[in-house]
């Protein structure tokens, strides 16, 4: 018997061998009669709401010959946002399904993009921004794992052209986690888990990039739970509707005023009938400025008036008061000689008075 044989036939009794231990334990435990395993459940579902399930790396499917040799564009799967419009939610509400890994920005960092970005209801700078970021991971975690294949092939130097491209291209991970100390601790039996772990980052955070829904002008936390039919259908969503909070506490983007007071003044009407009594800036800044600057040429107008009137009206004063002193003396002149001869009266009669009295 050559040693080759002997090892087959001992690698085959061992595998029997750990088969009837794993079996006859089983049997202990009362498989299969009395042990059924674990109760089935929708993997599609997790406490009653959908999995959203997209594809990471997405399934080839290839459109044109190019795609056909090189493979297609990895596309994202995201979340999409249904937009509707009424006179009482408002012309900006939308809702979307209710996934149990939907995935928001946290409220400070929504708040901070839109205040420094300007950002109103169009999302469609960072919808770019994540579907590059999405595509760069999954061309990323093609890379990491064509540079792991190249460890299978002895007969290939990495460092040679066209390798090296591909080395270059990802090696500089490799440099970054070395200079951390990790590179030699994540090694099994010489085989670097390296790789691995890249890989395995790489695709969760394209998986987290499909979840990653953006709720501008909306706070995430604004966002409402509950239960709308739609198309006869009832389905778990998550409702974005009425004022925007920013939009109270802030101002509302000055592109967007001036959008409905210009082209779409049904929005502008509803807006300043529902919110204007909340003393929210709806009219555009140049109009604004305009009935500021008319305010103040009025103002400016008045007070021109009155100081250009105001030397008249002081002659007219010095006039007045004049007048009103000389009046002033010569009544009292009057009076003091009515009150002199009303006295010389009242005297002469006194004394009559007295002299009848005496006789």
């Amino acid at each position: 018997m050559s040693l080759e044989t002997l090892g087959i036939q001992l690698r085959v009794q061992m595998v029997l061998a750990v088969s009837w231990v794993i079996e006859n334990m089983a049997k202990i435990m009362g498989y299969p009669e009395k042990s059924l395993g674990m109760p089935a459940i929708n993997p599609d579902r997790i406490y009653g709401l959908k999995l959203h399930n997209p594809q990471v790396p997405p399934w080839p499917d290839p459109k044109t010959i190019f795609e056909s040799i090189f493979g297609n564009v990895p596309k994202s799967s995201t979340i999409e946002k249904f937009y509707y419009a009424n006179t009482t939610d408002g012309y900006y509400n939308f809702y979307i399904d209710h996934y149990s890994n939907v995935l928001f920005l946290p409220d400070w960092l929504s708040e901070w993009l839109q205040l420094h970005f300007d950002l109103g209801v169009d999302c469609t700078s960072l919808e770019i921004i994540r579907d590059t970021l999405f595509t760069l991971l999954v061309y990323m975690l093609f890379l990491v794992q064509l540079r792991s294949m190249l460890f299978f092939f002895a007969t290939i130097n990495p460092y040679t052209r066209p390798w090296i491209y591909l080395v270059t291209a990802v090696d500089w991970l490799y440099d970054v986690l070395y200079h951390l100390g990790l590179t030699k601790r994540m090694t099994f039996y010489g085989f670097p888990l390296i790789p691995i772990a890249i890989a395995g980052i790489s695709g969760a955070m394209a998986d987290a990039l499909n979840h990653l829904v953006f709720t501008m002008p909306y706070l995430p936390s604004e966002g409402t739970a509950g239960k709308m039919l739609v198309d006869g259908i009832l389905r778990d969503v998550i409702v974005f509707r009425y004022l925007p909070s920013l939009w109270y506490t802030d101002q509302i983007p000055n592109e967007l005023r001036k959008f409905w007071y210009e082209e779409r003044p049904d929005i502008y009407q509803f807006m300043k009938k529902s919110y204007g009594q909340l003393g929210i800036d709806i009219l555009p800044d140049g109009i604004l400025e305009d009935q500021s600057q008319f305010r103040f040429r009025n103002i400016l107008n008045i007070f021109k008036t009155i100081t250009m009137s105001l030397p008249e009206d002081v002659e007219k004063i010095k006039i007045l008061s004049t007048e009103v002193t000389c009046n002033c003396t010569m009544y009292c002149h009057e009076f003091s000689h009515y009150l002199i001869h009303k006295q010389e009266i009242l005297t002469s009669s006194f004394w009559e008075h007295i002299d009848k009295l005496v006789w």
